[in-house]
Protein backbone atom coordinates (compact mmCIF):
# COMPACT_ATOMS: atom_id res chain seq x y z
CA UNK A 1 0.00 0.00 0.00
CA UNK A 2 1.27 3.57 -0.46
CA UNK A 3 3.31 4.64 2.90
CA UNK A 4 1.50 7.55 4.41
CA UNK A 5 4.12 10.11 4.03
CA UNK A 6 3.22 9.76 -0.36
CA UNK A 7 -0.80 9.50 0.47
CA UNK A 8 0.12 13.72 1.45
CA UNK A 9 1.05 13.92 -2.13
CA UNK A 10 -2.19 12.00 -3.72
CA UNK A 11 -4.88 14.60 -4.80
CA UNK A 12 -8.02 13.60 -2.43
CA UNK A 13 -9.77 13.35 -5.83
CA UNK A 14 -8.74 12.05 -8.93
CA UNK A 15 -9.69 10.89 -12.56
CA UNK A 16 -9.39 7.21 -13.62
CA UNK A 17 -8.85 7.71 -17.11
CA UNK A 18 -8.10 5.03 -20.25
CA UNK A 19 -8.40 7.29 -22.32
CA UNK A 20 -6.06 6.73 -25.86
CA UNK A 21 -6.47 7.06 -29.55
CA UNK A 22 -6.59 4.05 -31.06
CA UNK A 23 -4.98 5.66 -34.55
CA UNK A 24 -2.40 7.89 -33.71
CA UNK A 25 0.84 6.98 -31.40
CA UNK A 26 2.43 10.53 -31.47
CA UNK A 27 -1.20 11.93 -30.23
CA UNK A 28 -1.28 9.29 -27.16
CA UNK A 29 1.92 10.40 -26.11
CA UNK A 30 1.19 13.91 -26.35
CA UNK A 31 -1.99 13.58 -24.17
CA UNK A 32 0.02 13.11 -21.24
CA UNK A 33 1.48 16.81 -21.38
CA UNK A 34 -1.80 18.29 -22.62
CA UNK A 35 -3.72 16.92 -19.98
CA UNK A 36 -1.01 17.57 -17.60
CA UNK A 37 -1.29 21.68 -18.57
CA UNK A 38 -4.96 21.14 -18.04
CA UNK A 39 -4.14 20.06 -14.49
CA UNK A 40 -1.90 22.41 -13.84
CA UNK A 41 -4.73 25.50 -14.67
CA UNK A 42 -7.17 23.32 -12.83
CA UNK A 43 -9.03 22.78 -15.80
CA UNK A 44 -9.08 18.99 -15.33
CA UNK A 45 -8.89 16.80 -12.47
CA UNK A 46 -5.67 15.29 -11.16
CA UNK A 47 -5.92 12.29 -13.28
CA UNK A 48 -4.30 9.00 -13.17
CA UNK A 49 -4.11 7.62 -17.31
CA UNK A 50 -3.74 4.05 -17.74
CA UNK A 51 -3.52 4.08 -21.69
CA UNK A 52 -2.22 1.98 -24.61
CA UNK A 53 -0.27 3.13 -27.52
CA UNK A 54 -1.88 2.81 -31.02
CA UNK A 55 -1.05 -0.46 -32.85
CA UNK A 56 1.99 0.43 -34.35
CA UNK A 57 5.43 -0.53 -32.97
CA UNK A 58 8.05 1.29 -32.38
CA UNK A 59 10.95 2.82 -29.86
CA UNK A 60 10.15 6.23 -27.88
CA UNK A 61 12.85 8.61 -27.23
CA UNK A 62 13.89 11.83 -25.47
CA UNK A 63 14.12 14.96 -27.44
CA UNK A 64 17.83 14.61 -26.71
CA UNK A 65 18.20 11.21 -28.59
CA UNK A 66 17.36 12.79 -31.98
CA UNK A 67 19.15 16.23 -31.55
CA UNK A 68 21.10 17.25 -34.73
CA UNK A 69 21.55 16.04 -38.32
CA UNK A 70 22.30 12.39 -37.17
CA UNK A 71 19.25 11.85 -35.07
CA UNK A 72 17.05 13.07 -37.96
CA UNK A 73 18.95 10.37 -40.00
CA UNK A 74 18.70 7.87 -37.33
CA UNK A 75 15.03 8.64 -37.41
CA UNK A 76 14.64 7.75 -41.01
CA UNK A 77 16.93 5.10 -40.98
CA UNK A 78 14.48 3.28 -38.34
CA UNK A 79 11.14 3.67 -39.97
CA UNK A 80 12.68 2.32 -43.29
CA UNK A 81 13.09 -0.42 -40.47
CA UNK A 82 9.47 -0.68 -39.44
CA UNK A 83 10.60 0.95 -36.48
CA UNK A 84 9.48 4.56 -36.23
CA UNK A 85 10.94 6.47 -33.45
CA UNK A 86 8.14 9.04 -31.62
CA UNK A 87 9.51 11.81 -29.25
CA UNK A 88 8.50 11.94 -25.67
CA UNK A 89 8.29 14.75 -22.85
CA UNK A 90 10.00 13.10 -20.44
CA UNK A 91 13.83 11.96 -20.34
CA UNK A 92 16.03 9.09 -20.26
CA UNK A 93 16.85 6.47 -22.98
CA UNK A 94 14.88 4.35 -25.90
CA UNK A 95 11.96 1.95 -24.87
CA UNK A 96 9.87 -0.08 -27.24
CA UNK A 97 6.24 0.79 -27.52
CA UNK A 98 3.50 -0.94 -29.47
CA UNK A 99 0.51 -3.12 -29.14
CA UNK A 100 2.48 -5.10 -26.24
CA UNK A 101 3.05 -2.11 -23.63
CA UNK A 102 0.51 -0.62 -21.46
CA UNK A 103 1.65 2.73 -19.88
CA UNK A 104 0.62 4.39 -16.57
CA UNK A 105 0.92 8.19 -16.15
CA UNK A 106 0.64 10.04 -12.92
CA UNK A 107 -0.80 13.73 -13.86
CA UNK A 108 -0.68 16.29 -10.82
CA UNK A 109 -0.38 19.45 -10.34
CA UNK A 110 2.69 21.45 -8.42
CA UNK A 111 2.46 22.09 -5.10
CA UNK A 112 3.84 24.46 -2.58
CA UNK A 113 5.09 20.85 -0.14
CA UNK A 114 8.58 20.51 -0.53
CA UNK A 115 9.10 17.08 -2.40
CA UNK A 116 11.12 15.47 -4.35
CA UNK A 117 11.70 13.47 -7.52
CA UNK A 118 12.05 10.60 -5.40
CA UNK A 119 8.20 10.83 -3.73
CA UNK A 120 7.08 11.06 -7.16
CA UNK A 121 8.96 7.64 -8.39
CA UNK A 122 7.51 6.28 -5.20
CA UNK A 123 4.08 7.00 -6.06
CA UNK A 124 4.19 5.90 -9.26
CA UNK A 125 5.98 2.68 -8.51
CA UNK A 126 4.20 1.36 -5.60
CA UNK A 127 0.98 0.55 -6.87
CA UNK A 128 2.45 -1.56 -9.65
CA UNK A 129 4.76 -2.97 -6.80
CA UNK A 130 1.85 -4.47 -5.28
CA UNK A 131 -0.38 -5.29 -8.27
CA UNK A 132 2.47 -7.72 -9.69
CA UNK A 133 2.73 -9.03 -5.79
CA UNK A 134 -1.23 -9.68 -6.03
CA UNK A 135 -0.67 -11.87 -9.27
CA UNK A 136 2.17 -13.68 -6.94
CA UNK A 137 5.10 -12.31 -8.52
CA UNK A 138 8.12 -10.88 -7.15
CA UNK A 139 8.43 -7.56 -7.69
CA UNK A 140 11.03 -4.78 -6.28
CA UNK A 141 12.54 -1.16 -8.08
CA UNK A 142 16.12 -0.86 -8.61
CA UNK A 143 18.64 -0.55 -11.43
CA UNK A 144 19.76 -3.20 -13.43
CA UNK A 145 22.80 -1.96 -15.09
CA UNK A 146 22.90 -2.71 -19.13
CA UNK A 147 18.78 -2.50 -19.39
CA UNK A 148 16.90 -0.16 -21.39
CA UNK A 149 16.70 3.30 -20.19
CA UNK A 150 17.99 2.14 -16.61
CA UNK A 151 16.92 3.79 -13.56
CA UNK A 152 16.96 3.54 -9.62
CA UNK A 153 13.00 3.26 -9.85
CA UNK A 154 13.13 0.60 -12.85
CA UNK A 155 10.61 -2.05 -11.85
CA UNK A 156 11.47 -5.23 -11.68
CA UNK A 157 10.56 -8.96 -11.31
CA UNK A 158 12.65 -11.68 -10.25
CA UNK A 159 15.53 -9.22 -10.96
CA UNK A 160 14.43 -8.22 -14.45
CA UNK A 161 13.07 -5.25 -15.52
CA UNK A 162 9.37 -5.21 -16.84
CA UNK A 163 8.89 -1.67 -16.19
CA UNK A 164 10.84 1.40 -16.99
CA UNK A 165 10.16 4.91 -15.49
CA UNK A 166 10.75 8.59 -16.45
CA UNK A 167 9.54 12.13 -14.98
CA UNK A 168 9.06 15.80 -16.27
CA UNK A 169 8.39 18.97 -14.03
CA UNK A 170 6.57 21.83 -15.64
CA UNK A 171 6.21 25.81 -14.82
CA UNK A 172 5.99 26.44 -11.17
CA UNK A 173 2.79 26.46 -8.72
CA UNK A 174 0.01 25.14 -10.10
CA UNK A 175 -3.22 27.63 -9.77
CA UNK A 176 -5.20 29.75 -12.08
CA UNK A 177 -3.23 32.42 -10.94
CA UNK A 178 0.58 31.49 -11.59
CA UNK A 179 1.56 32.94 -15.17
CA UNK A 180 2.80 29.28 -15.85
CA UNK A 181 1.59 26.79 -13.21
CA UNK A 182 3.08 23.84 -13.61
CA UNK A 183 2.85 19.99 -13.25
CA UNK A 184 4.23 16.54 -12.32
CA UNK A 185 4.44 14.68 -15.09
CA UNK A 186 5.78 10.97 -13.68
CA UNK A 187 5.17 7.59 -15.79
CA UNK A 188 5.65 4.40 -16.33
CA UNK A 189 6.27 1.96 -19.34
CA UNK A 190 4.84 -1.52 -18.75
CA UNK A 191 6.12 -4.61 -21.22
CA UNK A 192 3.62 -6.91 -21.10
CA UNK A 193 3.95 -9.14 -24.24
CA UNK A 194 7.15 -7.87 -26.41
CA UNK A 195 9.92 -9.68 -27.80
CA UNK A 196 12.86 -7.75 -25.80
CA UNK A 197 15.71 -9.79 -28.10
CA UNK A 198 14.08 -8.17 -30.60
CA UNK A 199 13.80 -5.03 -29.04
CA UNK A 200 17.12 -4.89 -27.76
CA UNK A 201 18.53 -5.33 -31.21
CA UNK A 202 16.40 -2.69 -32.52
CA UNK A 203 17.50 0.21 -29.59
CA UNK A 204 20.95 -1.08 -30.13
CA UNK A 205 20.71 -0.28 -34.04
CA UNK A 206 19.11 2.84 -33.33
CA UNK A 207 21.84 4.25 -31.32
CA UNK A 208 24.09 2.80 -33.12
CA UNK A 209 23.02 5.06 -36.55
CA UNK A 210 22.70 7.90 -34.00
CA UNK A 211 26.68 7.50 -33.00
CA UNK A 212 25.92 7.05 -29.24
CA UNK A 213 27.93 4.46 -27.72
CA UNK A 214 25.39 3.35 -25.58
CA UNK A 215 23.84 -0.36 -25.85
CA UNK A 216 21.46 -2.31 -23.95
CA UNK A 217 21.53 -6.62 -23.08
CA UNK A 218 18.48 -8.18 -23.53
CA UNK A 219 19.03 -10.44 -20.68
CA UNK A 220 18.56 -7.95 -18.48
CA UNK A 221 14.43 -7.44 -19.28
CA UNK A 222 12.06 -9.55 -19.70
CA UNK A 223 8.24 -9.50 -20.12
CA UNK A 224 5.15 -9.18 -17.06
CA UNK A 225 3.29 -11.86 -20.09
CA UNK A 226 6.34 -14.18 -19.69
CA UNK A 227 7.09 -13.34 -15.83
CA UNK A 228 3.64 -14.81 -15.19
CA UNK A 229 3.80 -17.71 -17.60
CA UNK A 230 6.57 -18.98 -14.79
CA UNK A 231 4.08 -18.80 -11.76
CA UNK A 232 0.80 -20.18 -13.96
CA UNK A 233 2.44 -21.98 -17.05
CA UNK A 234 0.21 -21.79 -20.15
CA UNK A 235 -1.24 -18.15 -19.14
CA UNK A 236 -0.85 -15.46 -21.79
CA UNK A 237 -1.33 -12.19 -21.25
CA UNK A 238 -1.94 -9.20 -23.50
CA UNK A 239 -1.68 -5.46 -22.66
CA UNK A 240 -5.50 -5.01 -23.52
CA UNK A 241 -6.24 -7.55 -20.61
CA UNK A 242 -3.70 -5.86 -18.44
CA UNK A 243 -5.12 -2.10 -18.86
CA UNK A 244 -8.66 -3.64 -17.66
CA UNK A 245 -6.75 -5.51 -14.31
CA UNK A 246 -4.94 -2.69 -13.69
CA UNK A 247 -7.80 -0.13 -14.06
CA UNK A 248 -9.86 -2.80 -11.48
CA UNK A 249 -7.06 -3.03 -9.28
CA UNK A 250 -6.11 0.79 -9.38
CA UNK A 251 -10.05 1.87 -8.69
CA UNK A 252 -9.94 -0.36 -5.55
CA UNK A 253 -6.27 0.82 -4.25
CA UNK A 254 -6.54 4.38 -4.38
CA UNK A 255 -9.96 4.26 -2.90
CA UNK A 256 -8.93 1.65 -0.13
CA UNK A 257 -6.76 4.63 1.09
CA UNK A 258 -9.58 7.04 1.34
CA UNK A 259 -8.95 8.81 -2.55
CA UNK A 260 -12.18 9.78 -4.61
CA UNK A 261 -11.94 7.98 -7.72
CA UNK A 262 -13.69 8.90 -10.70
CA UNK A 263 -13.57 6.71 -13.95
CA UNK A 264 -13.89 7.43 -17.38
CA UNK A 265 -12.73 6.60 -20.69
Amino acid sequence: MIQDHLLTLMPPSIELNTGEDPLDATRNILLDDEWAREVGRQDRMPTVRVWRHAPVRGLVVSKRDVAGPKGEAAMATMDRLGWPILVRPTGGTAVPHGPGVLNFSLLFPRTKDKVTTDAYYQLLCQPMLDWFTSMGLVATTGAVPGSYCDGNYNVLVDGKKVVGTAQAWRGGLAGTKSRHPGYVLAHACIVVDVDMMEATDVINRFYEEVGDPYRVDASTSTSLADALNKVQPGQTYSAATAQKDFVTFLERYYRSAGIAVHVRS
